[in-house]
């Protein structure tokens, strides 16, 4: 393998890596916001409209 080659294999490499970190940060952010809708849904259904606790 030649310097040229090992110098591309390198920089393919973190190119993935980067655009896998990315892929994954996106599905966490959105999970996230996932988990919190749901959390907010569980809560609502607790505590129907109309009703009041002191």
């Amino acid at each position: 393998m030649d310097f040229e080659a090992g110098i591309r294999f390198i920089v393919f490499l973190v190119i993935f890596g980067v655009i896998n970190y990315l892929m994954m940060l996106r599905r966490y952010e959105k999970d996230i916001k996932k988990k919190k809708y749901l959390q907010n849904e569980k809560i609502s259904r607790l505590y129907p409209k109309g009703s009041f606790i002191f």
